[in-house]
């Protein structure tokens, strides 16, 4: 990737139960969730842990559903201050290796170290778990990085493996990598948008790249254009 910009993604696993557990170490001990409210059935999952998410519990669905899946999962209400102080923790860690650094809600952050690699020893795998080891070391969380030569795939880099783990999507690998998964796995393709390209059988990443854009553009506007460019890697935002 020497010729490219060197992209990271990081996202905390797991981050608001990670940051609980933290002060509650015998959480690690069962499937817990943070949530809206703990009193409503109807409040829903902002976080899991690791034995939680064993379950099948997911961010974002109802306490009931949460519940069905996982009787015995036990429910905390959320912190925002904490993890607000952890995020800022975080983020002062990355601007330590450059100033490039964006925001991507309260848990995961953009790294461009492409302009400050070279002051770190220039290996951007390296540089990665460096990253990576002392966020644990200085924070008690784990991360996950995806390294690549856009934001689009190091976002897909990062979610690949969990937990703390770095992957790398290049552009030797990113046919074999990033072209199966499936197309709801690209950034910006919401469910609405996913269920159009699988209605034009685009059901893969790979497939969404080698359709025409002319036809994309027709069936989605400019809307269209992006999601062409993002499948390919072609985005230097």
């Amino acid at each position: 990737m020497n010729r490219d910009r060197v992209i990271y993604h990081i996202d905390c696993n797991s981050f608001s139960a990670s940051v609980e557990e933290l002060f509650h170490p015998e959480y690690k001990k069962g499937p817990r969730a943070v949530c809206g409210n703990p009193e409503a059935r109807r409040g829903i999952i902002l976080a899991k842990n690791e034995l939680a998410k064993s379950y099948g519990v997911r961010t974002a669905e109802t306490i009931w559903q949460a519940r069905r899946k996982c009787p015995n999962l036990v429910l905390c209400p959320p912190r925002h201050e904490l993890y607000r102080f952890y995020c800022e923790k975080l983020n002062a860690i990355y601007e330590q290796y450059t100033s490039q650094v964006e925001r991507f809600g309260i848990d995961e952050s953009y790294l461009d170290v492409t302009g400050s690699l070279h002051l770190f020893g220039g290996d951007p795998v390296a540089l990665a778990h460096e990253i990576r080891q002392r966020v644990t070391r200085e924070t008690g969380l784990t991360v996950s990085v995806g390294v690549s030569w856009c934001k689009v795939f190091a976002k897909l880099g990062s979610d690949l493996k969990k937990p703390d783990v770095v992957s790398v999507i290049s552009r030797d690998n990113y046919r074999q990598v990033v072209w199966p998964m499936p197309v709801g796995s690209l950034l910006f393709v919401g469910r609405q948008t996913e269920r159009r390209l699988m209605q034009l059988g685009i059901r893969t990443i790979g497939e969404l790249a080698c359709t025409s854009p002319e036809l994309l553009r027709r069936r989605f506007g400019k809307l269209g254009d992006q999601l062409y460019c993002y499948a390919n890697g072609l985005d230097d935002s």
